[in-house]
């Protein structure tokens, strides 16, 4: 069974190494700057507080499988958010658990802790299929806008819009 939190501080280092664990073969690929892999625990922890991010950690059967981070205010590769808007900044799952809808259903679970949402957004490598079928099935459609983050490394943007926010 696929469970949420609002991540607690204590959990910041095990996140931190899923994290890293969860992106290192994105990292291997691009080697981009951005890569979650090259966040530690201080990045985690350095969110848990601020007004501006909201943390999710998944469990699985009552263990930490992964992470879920929301952009709730400032800028985002596609622009900037407004009142009710939040962006996907990431999602992780420990490798082993991948492909097993773990992520798919921390997405819709925590969509549910944002009452006044009327849009969710999400970018990614616009080559990984198997993310790109991961938000279709949480709901998100494709905006057809593409970014060139680093040379070699484009983002699809991909969004999802809420008719009425206290259904989210």
């Amino acid at each position: 069974m696929i469970t949420i939190r609002k991540t607690l501080p204590t959990e910041a280092e095990t996140l931190a190494a899923i994290q890293k664990e969860a992106f290192l073969p994105l990292y291997e690929h691009y080697r981009d700057d951005g890569n979650p892999f090259l966040r530690g625990v201080e990045d985690v922890s350095g969110r848990l507080d601020s007004p501006c991010f909201r943390y999710f950690t998944i469990f699985e059967n009552g263990g930490i499988v992964g992470g879920v981070l929301y952009k709730c205010r400032g800028k985002c590769p596609f622009g900037e958010l407004e009142a009710g808007e939040y962006y996907l900044q990431r999602v992780y799952v420990r490798p082993e658990r991948q492909g097993r809808r773990v992520a798919q259903t921390a997405i819709l679970l925590c969509e549910k802790e944002f009452p006044d949402a009327k849009k969710f957004s999400v970018d990614f490598p616009e080559a990984l299929a198997k993310n790109r079928r991961c938000y279709e099935k949480a709901g998100f459609c494709d905006t057809g806008r593409r970014l060139e983050a680093e040379p070699g490394l484009v983002l699809a943007a991909y969004e999802k819009h809420i008719d009425n926010p206290a259904e989210a």
